[in-house]
């Protein structure tokens, strides 16, 4: 593994936005001059359409026109439960030419109990062989609800990013917005900061940077090279920021994030990962999923024009 230089550390703890968790003011702070336009990855999180079954999901991801999919490994552990396989899935992919630059997740790493962190560590590996197998880059590391000292939180994602390049398929670590503990960008990049390792990531979040109250200006200090992917998506006025929860997300374009502005700020970076649309919205659920996807997509590549 390679180790980041002292000089590519930024700042790691910045002030989170305003109280009120206000998009317009926390984003007023971002650089929106002229940049030069950059190609994004599509991709679709299969949570959007959550109700499809997993090849279906495969299927009207390809159909509707991404270019990437992001699983949930519980789906294909529930398939190959249900008598399907692992090779099964990757054919699938592989037939429709979708890339697969993250997976959703790794979970119960970060605790202070070592029992239950060699067990997490145990679950973990199960996940990243199948993760191997279906040729993702990068696989979530989901955050505990709790709070959790920054240093622990360091020490195990580090551990855990060592188990994960074994495989090939580096954790990346994740906030939300709506936990006690790791919920925001700033929490994040000082995980993965602070392990000073050249292959840890994070996975940003646009909802949940508003959730969270994230310091939305960090963006611009972390190197494009230390983000994964990016999970789009929108935020809504009503119910308050603090009493939001993962059924408030929405369509990009249908909220008052200024998506355009996150875009530009990536596009500076010169990063050219996937925006992956992650939606838990149960109305969205009741509808066609491949009429959700197609109008995700579009949305999703009207929030950056």
């Amino acid at each position: 593994m390679r180790r980041l230089t002292s000089g590519r550390i930024c700042t790691l703890f910045l002030g989170h936005g305003a109280a009120g968790g206000g998009v317009t003011s926390t984003n007023a702070h971002l650089n929106t001059g002229d940049t030069r336009m950059a190609d994004f990855i599509y991709c679709l999180n299969t949570a959007t359409i959550r109700p499809a079954s997993l090849m279906d999901k495969i299927t009207i991801t390809a159909e509707t026109g991404y270019d990437a999919i992001e699983l949930w490994v519980n789906d294909v552990e529930d398939y190959v439960e249900a008598g399907g396989s692992v090779g099964d899935v990757a054919k699938a992919l592989d037939d429709t030419g979708l890339q697969r630059p993250s997976m959703i997740s790794l979970r119960e790493w970060c605790t202070e109990d070592d029992k239950q962190f060699a067990e997490a560590l145990d679950a973990a590996r199960r996940r990243l062989e199948i993760a191997r197998a279906l040729s993702v880059a990068h696989i979530v590391a989901g955050p505990p609800g709790g709070v959790i000292p920054l240093n622990i939180a360091t020490e195990r994602y580090e551990k855990l990013l060592e188990v994960s390049l074994e495989y090939g398929v580096p954790a990346s670590v994740e906030f939300l917005g709506f936990v006690k503990g790791i919920n925001t960008l700033e929490d994040a990049w000082a995980i993965c900061g602070g392990t000073g390792m050249s292959e840890a990531t994070i996975t940003p979040d646009a909802w949940h940077m508003f959730r969270g109250g994230s310091n939305f200006k960090l963006l611009e200090e972390i190197p494009g090279d230390h983000i994964s992917c990016f999970h789009w998506n929108d935020a809504v006025t009503t119910p308050p920021r603090e009493e939001q929860n993962d059924s408030h997300r929405v369509f990009p374009t249908d909220g008052i994030m200024d998506l355009k502005a996150l875009a530009d700020v990536m596009r500076r970076k010169d990063w050219h990962g996937a925006l992956s649309l992650e939606l838990f919205n149960p109305e969205y659920w009741k509808r066609d999923p491949r009429e959700v996807a197609r109008e995700g997509l579009e949305k999703m590549k009207l929030s950056i024009a």
